[in-house]
């Protein structure tokens, strides 16, 4: 017992570093632990113990990862999409809110995930293969909704306003289409300066799409931080409840196919969201239950079909094989765990981060940000992550630039997905 709980803890530390640190990822971590697998079973620590780490680091760092990217613009791909509502709440001194909201979102997601598990594995164990099938059409028919969800500016738009919106999504659209399949294409290529794991083209392109944009308009509109505020969160218990049940179910149902990412099951919840204050605060919490429905449903995919659908859970696999059903309850009793442990140490650090940033200049720091991601582009994926940082930095100013939803800049990873199932 006493092993079990220490694996948890430390499962949970690696997940905060993984959340914390940009440009690492708990599948970067997880497969640094199966590599060290052999040495710690010398030591006494079983396989199963190291994937029970490896477990509880997915779901402390599908809490914790959205501080950077509402405090710092650096998303990774399952948060990409929270940033620009993230950053609007910063700047009306809201950050710790947003902070709040997403790991209510995260909360939310393993309680209604738990009761998903079996109707769903049912379903997919019944209709996964003619599913599969036809996901090719089926992330059309999204990349269609992305497109089509512009409607141009103002409360009265017309129909020439609505042509041009969509005729601006569908071209920055396939900009990012063609951005990923390039990126992805000459990801071998990469020569990082400082190797920590393998280099990820998902760093300079998330980066540059969604994080840079924000920082370089807020360097031009906003000449401070405003002072971060404590306060409870300002929408209602049945929002909140929506906004999980979304984030859920998109999450869960994404997490089944390969090559389907979270930032996919981001674009589905981002679709039906809308501009404002109360639509921001809902689609945060959405995009939170997505990050951690996805981790719990990718285990739930191994134990049903035995494919794992994200690396770290492929690396616990790898570490002990297939598990039985009294195997899986442990390792969904260890995510319950590390949910109820990685909440307030999320809310401990919104609170911190706030006290930190706000303390800076806030021009300072946005620039000081840019020139970190940067650094961590070159530094993590070499020059020609750089590169690609850049032109990513470019197309992603656009949607600002025409007013149009910042959904189109998923066809990044949406156009890859395509090609891969068609």
């Amino acid at each position: 017992m006493v092993l079990l709980v220490v694996s948890v803890l430390a499962g949970i530390a690696v997940g905060c570093v993984a959340g914390l640190l940009p440009g690492v990822h708990v599948n970067n971590t997880s497969a640094m632990l199966l590599g060290m697998a052999p040495a710690l079973a010398a030591m006494g620590l079983s396989p199963f113990y190291v994937a029970i780490i490896i477990v509880a680091s997915t779901i402390s760092q599908s809490f914790l990862d959205i501080v950077p990217s509402i405090f710092l613009g650096a998303p990774d791909e399952a948060t990409a999409m929270a940033v620009l509502p993230g950053h609007r709440m910063l700047l009306e001194g809201k950050g710790v809110e947003a902070v709040r909201l997403s790991a209510m979102g995260s909360a939310l997601a393993i309680g209604i995930s738990l009761v998903l598990i079996a109707p769903l594995s049912a379903f997919f164990l019944a209709f996964n293969v003619q599913i599969q099938a036809y996901m090719g059409l089926i992330l059309i028919a999204i990349s269609f909704l992305v497109i089509l969800s512009n409607r141009g500016t103002g409360p009265f738009a017309g129909l020439r306003e609505r042509i041009m919106a969509i005729a601006w999504a569908a071209l920055i659209y396939c900009a990012c289409g063609l951005l990923g399949i390039a990126a992805f294409q000459a990801e071998p290529l990469l020569t990082p300066l400082v190797r920590i794991a393998a280099p990820s083209m998902l760093l300079p392109l998330l980066s540059g799409l969604f994080g840079a944009p924000t920082l370089l308009l807020s360097l031009r509109s906003t000449p401070a931080m405003p002072p971060q505020h404590k306060s409870s969160p300002s929408l209602s218990a049945g929002d909140t409840l929506k906004g999980a049940l979304a984030g859920t179910a998109a999450g869960a149902l994404v997490s089944w196919f390969p090559a389907v990412s979270a930032g996919v099951a981001t674009t589905l919840t981002g679709i039906f969201s809308k501009k404002g204050e109360h639509d921001d605060r809902r689609y945060l919490v959405s995009v939170s239950g997505v990050n951690t429905a996805n981790a719990i449903f990718s285990l739930v995919a191994f134990y049903a079909i035995g494919h794992p659908r994200s690396g770290a859970i492929a690396a616990a696999q790898s570490a002990i094989g297939a598990i039985d059903f009294e195997s899986f309850l442990l390792l969904l009793f260890v995510m319950c765990l590390s949910g109820s442990l990685a909440y307030p140490l999320t809310l401990a650090t919104g609170v911190l981060a706030a006290r930190a940033f706000s303390k800076v200049s806030y021009s300072m720091l946005n620039v000081s940000v840019l020139l970190f991601l940067g650094a961590m582009c070159l530094a993590m994926t070499g020059f020609l992550g750089l590169a690609v940082f850049l032109a990513s930095a470019m197309i992603g100013l656009a949607p600002h630039l025409v007013n149009v939803r910042k959904t189109c800049l998923m066809g990044v990873l949406l156009v890859p997905c395509i090609l891969y199932f068609i």
